[in-house]
């Protein structure tokens, strides 16, 4: 009873409003007669700045293979990962000897002391060239615990990418299934402009035959504009999705990309009918962001012992193989030589022989020296002998060399500086211990989150299902009521308002499932193109 009371005050309402509206739109109604206010024809695609009408098809799986290729941030995650990778080759070559090679060629002219003290004259060349290998075989243990330090900070690269990619795909596919939602969105306005349209057409038959009233077809005319301004809307934003999915996967933007509207389809990727402590152990055991930090804080450790080598002792093993002369090159050098002193063989021939006898030029020995002794010298007045050339190789002579170098700083700036890098490193690896223990908070919430996500937009679907089944049916009735005259236009405008938000926010359901399925695996570190697809 209550019901049938409401109902005829609606149309009592409605009666009235048209009445009292009638007087007032007279004027305007004789000339809108046979030209509607609005227009009745879908209203041409807005002009945008690429072409809509060539666009670039790609579905979801080729959208994620593009994006693992040219994705600009896997890109720099790529090479960060080879920064460390070579990072740690260079202490790695730290345990390798050092060879150098060496030339020096001068010139000598003029005074030079020797030792600093004594003063000598000299004219002649020095060449020098040499090989030498030095291997610092212990460094106090520095070299062994940045080499460790190197090793997990270059896993902990490959983690980060493997996190990148992991992020990119969560990223990819939500901004993929974003221009799904905006291309199927487009399709409803579409849609709900041609059923006003066909809805304003009804109501100018219907008042054509007396069954209907003015106040009805303008109604309808501006339930049209309104769908119509929905559709124009639609457009844009079906674009600026686009725009957005190439600048991810590094593709010129002036490309227009349509969706394969097969992929709107509800995708049940990981099934979510276990305890929630067996689904948070997959994602402790999945998720790169943890392994990552692990590493990096294990690599914190080792700098702590890399710090402590200061203190002890360093070692080298060295060698070197090289020559010293006047040249480089092979030369022979013939001087004419007067000797001090000529010493016999036993045939009387003169054998060359030079004498240290710590005298001056044109010196004699003082008479007090007892020269009794000197038996092979003829004479030991300078030029005694006769002058002889004599050959000189004065090319470089070779000579080499091993050894053994420890050094032990016991007490650089007393200790200080080396004890507060210990300490800095320290600290460090307890910030790097915080950082661990924040992100196994954080993935923690995002998998009770998402599982949460998963299951609300499950029970979403089944109702949204009911809604658009309810919005048809009543769209249904409203137009048969309307066309058998036991209905009024403002059911039918309701009811195709209704129908068109049905299916709205059934694509924004389907759409919502499938990005929390996505969400959900990212979570659990188990995000790939296999289990997207």
């Amino acid at each position: 009873m209550m019901k049938t009371i409401k109902s005829f005050k609606s149309l009592a309402f409605i009666s009235i409003l048209i009445l009292t509206s009638l007087p007032v739109l007279s004027n305007e109604l004789k000339e809108s007669e046979n030209e509607s206010i609005f227009s009745s024809k879908i209203i041409s695609p807005i002009m945008l700045e690429a072409r809509i009408d060539v666009p670039l098809e790609l579905n979801l799986e080729k959208v994620l293979n593009i994006a693992a290729l040219q994705n600009l941030d896997l890109i720099q995650s790529r090479y960060q990962k080879n920064i460390n990778k070579w990072k740690l080759w260079e202490n790695i070559g730290n345990w390798f000897p050092d060879y150098k090679l060496g030339l020096l060629g001068q010139r000598l002219d003029g005074q030079f002391l020797i030792g600093g003290v004594f003063p000598v004259m000299a004219l002649t060349s020095n060449a020098n060239a040499y090989m030498r290998f030095d291997y610092h075989f212990f460094e106090g243990g520095k070299g062994l615990f940045n080499t460790l330090a190197a090793k997990k900070l270059y896993k902990s690269a490959d983690e980060n990418l493997s996190a990148s990619q992991k992020d990119i795909f969560l990223i990819v596919t939500k901004a993929y299934n974003q221009l799904l939602k905006e291309k199927a969105q487009l399709n409803v306005f579409a849609k709900s402009v041609e059923e006003a349209q066909s809805e304003l057409e009804l109501n100018k038959n219907l008042e054509k035959s007396g069954a209907g009233t003015k106040f009805d077809v303008l109604q309808s005319e501006a339930q049209l504009a309104e769908q119509e301004q929905k559709y124009i809307v639609q457009q844009s934003e079906f674009r600026e999705a686009s725009i957005n999915l190439a600048r991810i996967l590094n593709l010129e933007q002036g490309i227009h990309i349509k969706p394969d509207e097969k992929d709107l389809i509800v995708k049940k990727l990981f099934d979510i009918d276990k305890p929630i402590s067996e689904i948070l152990s997959v994602a402790m055991e999945n998720r790169s962001e943890i392994k990552k930090a692990q590493y990096e804080y294990s690599a914190q450790k080792y700098y702590i012992g890399s710090a402590y080598s200061a203190f002890l002792p360093r070692a080298n093993f060295f060698g070197q193989f090289g020559g010293t002369g006047n040249v480089f090159f092979h030369r022979t050098k013939v001087n004419e030589i007067v000797p001090d002193a000529i010493r016999l063989n036993p045939d009387g021939s003169p054998v060359a022989q030079m004498v240290t006898r710590g005298r001056r030029m044109y010196q004699t020995f003082d008479p007090q020296v007892d020269l009794s002794d000197i038996t092979n010298v003829s004479n030991v007045v300078r030029g005694a002998g006769d002058p002889f050339l004599n050959k000189i190789d004065d090319s470089l002579m070779t000579s080499k060399f091993l050894g053994v170098q420890i050094d032990w700083e016991l007490a650089d700036g007393l200790g200080i500086p080396t004890v507060s890098r210990i300490n800095q490193a320290r600290y460090q690896a307890n910030l790097a211990k915080i950082v661990l223990n924040k992100i196994n908070q954080n993935i923690e919430q995002e998998v009770r989150t998402a599982y949460l996500n998963v299951q609300a937009n499950e029970k979403l679907l089944d109702v949204t299902k009911r809604r658009v089944n309810a919005a048809s049916e009543a769209l249904r009735l409203a137009k048969l009521r309307l066309e058998n005259g036991v209905g009024i236009n403002l059911e039918l405008l309701n009811a195709q308002k209704q129908y068109a938000d049905a299916l709205a926010s059934e694509v924004d359901a389907v759409i919502n499932y499938n990005n929390s399925q996505a969400e959900l695996l990212h979570s659990l570190g188990l995000i790939t193109i296999e289990s997207l697809i």
